[in-house]
């Protein structure tokens, strides 16, 4: 990973509602827009679901049956720095 994007990642990991955003959908199986809507304002909402998926870190869903269903997935990738996150705050905790 290129410098520029470490920085966006780590950047990103710690804003506002990123983590609420990870943890929901690691104890949900999907996670819907509405259900994310309290972790943040909307813009910040907005741009950090892009930022997640652009790190592979979350799936988008879209169908259109019997009307439009749209959803968010973590990814393994995701699940995985989520407990990255959980093993910094611990240590940072001790």
């Amino acid at each position: 990973m290129e410098k520029k994007d470490e920085e966006k990642l780590l950047k990103m990991l710690g804003a506002r509602g990123t983590k609420q955003i990870l943890e929901f959908m690691s104890e949900h199986s999907t996670a819907r827009y509405k259900q994310m809507e309290g972790f943040t304002s909307t813009p910040a909402l907005n741009r950090r679901l892009r930022e997640l998926l652009s790190f592979n870190l979350i799936e988008h869903h879209f169908k259109r049956e019997e009307g439009r269903k749209e959803w968010y997935e973590i990814t393994e990738k995701g699940k995985k720095l989520l407990k990255c996150i959980e093993a910094i705050i611990e240590v940072a905790e001790e």
